[in-house]
């Protein structure tokens, strides 16, 4: 018995030095610790934001405390770059730049210890090998092969644009389902940011998500986007006044939309010059301008380019004769996100979207195309 009571002790005593390790070593790492090692090179250094990391034998540390849980780029030696998500654990990672592609992006890169990453990852791969997905990367592999122009080229590009929207359908189903049957998940919301939330979603669908979320995930930098979408589309929900604003037009001068209230029924049209499925609806909402811009109709064209040049050769070369204004970026030196204020503040999901309004600035509908637009107007001016 004095043998077995010995030896419980010492057992015990053992666990208890180990605990009280195990307890200094994570009071040591009181935020994020990351161990990192770079294959393939040896010195140099790792920039990401307004840190820059040392790198010599070819390892790193990196390490922080962070409110939420974000994502972070990281620039090696001004070459190489890769993608973290970071919350306040202690991990290891592992980038080797012989993966690195042709503009020098790693995206293959083992992350051990970190449990968001291995969310992230689980997701990816999932998603990865979907049947849609396999058809998408194998029409894309053999796009390679193909000689531009063909009709076969022309064939297998078709295929592939179909490929990417029923990939698309199938990843926001799941995205969304994930996200509303776990609310606790950060990259629930970092996935969610992805979403066209008009499109993949219903706005009740998309408030209980958001709204559903736990306080760990809002405290994370992915969550912000989502509370002003979310704003935006109540701010945008039919029967709202619409958001005014004033931008400079083509010509240089000050535009503001109430100044078209109580005169005209306003169409807001957000485009790109780079936008194909814009350009390609111009020829026909320019015949729905020519036939009812003397009744009372205008466009107010928004553009979300940021070469102007561009913008107005577009403008010129597909004739548009109403209201051209430019949207706004906040400075590529700030904080993110670096979308364009005006299309944010209508939570615009993509290009081209578009918002009727009536005579006094309120929202009649929304993403209004083709016929439909056609239907709504001759309901207006009948």
């Amino acid at each position: 018995m004095k043998i077995i009571f010995r030896t419980l002790v010492i057992a015990f005593l053992v666990i208890s030095i180990a605990s009280c390790k195990s307890k200094k070593k994570e009071a040591k790492h009181d935020g994020f610790y990351v161990s990192g090692k770079i294959i393939g090179l040896d010195n140099g250094t790792i920039v990401s934001q307004k840190d820059t990391i040392a790198l010599k034998d070819g390892a790193f540390t990196f390490k922080g405390k962070l409110e939420g849980a974000t994502n972070r780029y990281f620039r090696i030696n001004d070459k190489y770059s890769f993608g973290l998500v970071l919350a306040n654990e202690t991990f290891n990672v592992t980038v080797d730049v012989n993966k690195a592609s042709e503009r020098g992006n790693i995206s293959d890169i083992e992350v051990v210890g970190s449990a968001i990453n291995d969310e992230l990852k689980n997701i990816e791969n999932y998603l990865k090998n979907i049947p849609e997905s396999k058809k998408l990367s194998a029409l894309f592999e053999l796009s390679k092969t193909l000689e531009k122009g063909t009709d076969t080229y022309k064939k297998n590009y078709e295929a592939l644009s179909e490929a990417r929207e029923a990939v698309r359908k199938v990843r926001t189903v799941y995205i969304k389902d994930y996200a509303l049957n776990n609310p606790g998940s950060v990259i629930a919301a970092f996935y969610m940011r992805m979403q066209a939330n008009e499109v993949d979603q219903t706005f009740e669908e998309f408030e209980k998500i958001v709204e559903g979320f736990t306080d760990e995930v809002k405290k994370s930098s992915f969550y912000k986007p989502l509370k002003d979408e979310l704003e935006g589309l109540r701010r945008t929900a039919v029967g709202e006044i619409a958001p005014d604003f004033t931008l400079k037009t083509d010509k240089g001068e000050d535009f503001t939309l109430s100044s078209l209230r109580g005169e005209k029924i306003v169409l807001v049209d957000f485009w790109a010059s780079w936008c194909v499925p814009c350009r390609k609806s111009y020829p026909h909402l320019k015949e729905v301008y020519k036939q009812y811009k003397d009744k009372g109709f205008e466009v107010v064209a928004v553009t979300n380019d940021t070469d102007h040049d561009q913008w107005k050769n577009a403008i010129a070369e597909d004739g548009l004769e109403w209201i051209q204004v430019a949207d706004v970026f906040p400075p590529r030196d700030g904080e993110p996100p670096f979308t364009a204020k005006v299309i944010t503040a209508y939570a615009a999901p993509y290009l081209p979207s578009t918002y009727l309004l009536d005579k006094e600035g309120r929202i009649l509908a929304k993403h209004l195309h083709g016929e439909v637009l056609d239907r709504k107007l001759e309901e207006i001016f009948k």
